[in-house]
């Protein structure tokens, strides 16, 4: 019985160890360094999108479905006014003169994906169960490791599914030579490209915990690759402060991608902070903004907070 249990205690730190393994695996912030480097062009690390930024064909209408799903309540589709005249106060929209690119971030996906912490732990004590059924023969403890295992299996299909359906950084671009916009599917496998009269912007508040609540955007395609099996919302990178902000900076989106007039004046200012820009080298100026456009630079007078009297294509 001793040996039995000698056993069992080994093989139970072996899974734990295993388990925290997996957990660790997840990506977790470094610690602060003691001495905080300045930043140079020799320590910075490369500029990188994550994947290529490539424009795709149009999705073919034989190819597609409509979206089946609503998008869910509270939340607000935001239409375009592209007959009002506005300078933005503020455009964070990461883009050169050829697109645009929204970033998202699946804060979720961690936490989901450290679920199987559960299954790992779930399995050491079906381990358990097994073993001591062996030695007593209780049959309740036969079924108990059984259930401990059926869970463990469905917690692995879903952490799987999590891990091919889902990326914690996904990008959407938006194409102005074209007119399309490119979405992601799964962990940056493959995309899919539509028409911008395609997409929706929606906005609405939602919980992040204790009673607080802030305002979210998402893009919204109309229709998607026949082959995927769920229709997903892209959250964007900009925190809208009402439906009016989201108005204005959705309808200088559609301004830009209108190849028949110059880019909005509004993304200048965008432009010439990664210019003037210390966390940025030379090569990932032109890598964000491309060539021809650092070379036309410069685009903003951030002093005094006016566009320059240019007019970029």
């Amino acid at each position: 019985m001793r040996e039995n249990l000698k056993t069992f205690t080994a093989l139970t730190a072996i899974l734990l160890k295993k388990a925290l393994s997996k957990v660790m695996e997840t990506e977790v912030a470094p610690k602060a360094p003691k001495e905080i480097k300045e930043h140079t062009e020799d320590n910075l690390p490369p500029f990188n999108f994550g994947r290529p930024v490539e424009e795709t064909p149009l999705l073919p209408i034989a190819d597609s479905v409509p979206r089946r799903q609503k998008v869910k309540g509270g939340f607000e589709r935001v239409p375009a006014q592209l007959n009002s005249r506005f300078l933005l106060a503020q455009n964070n929209l990461m883009a050169s003169n050829k697109d645009i690119k929204l970033v998202s971030v699946d804060l979720d996906r961690i936490d989901k994906l450290s679920n199987a912490a559960f299954a790992y732990l779930a399995l050491a004590f079906a381990f358990l169960a097994y073993l001591t059924f062996y030695n007593t023969g209780d049959y309740s403890l036969l079924w108990t490791g059984v259930s401990l295992c059926t869970f463990a299996a469905f917690v692995f299909c879903h952490v799987s599914y999590v891990a091919r359906n889902s990326a914690e950084v996904l990008r959407v671009d938006f194409f102005r030579h074209s007119g399309l916009v490119t979405f992601p599917i799964g962990n940056n496998v493959s995309t899919f490209s539509l028409a911008l009269e395609e997409v929706d912007l929606y906005i609405g508040k939602v919980s992040a915990g204790r009673g607080v609540q802030f305002n979210m955007a998402y893009l919204v395609p109309k229709r998607y690759p026949k082959r995927l099996r769920h229709q997903p919302m892209y959250p964007v990178d900009w925190e809208p402060r009402d439906l009016e902000d989201s108005m204005e900076l959705w309808s200088e989106v559609h301004r830009f991608m209108d190849n028949t007039q110059p880019i909005p004046a509004s993304f200048y200012k965008g432009w010439q902070e990664v210019i003037e820009s210390s966390d940025f080298t030379e090569q990932d100026k032109i890598i964000i903004l491309g060539e021809d456009l650092v070379k036309q630079a410069p685009f903003y007078d951030l002093e005094n907070d006016r566009p320059l009297d240019k007019v970029i294509w």
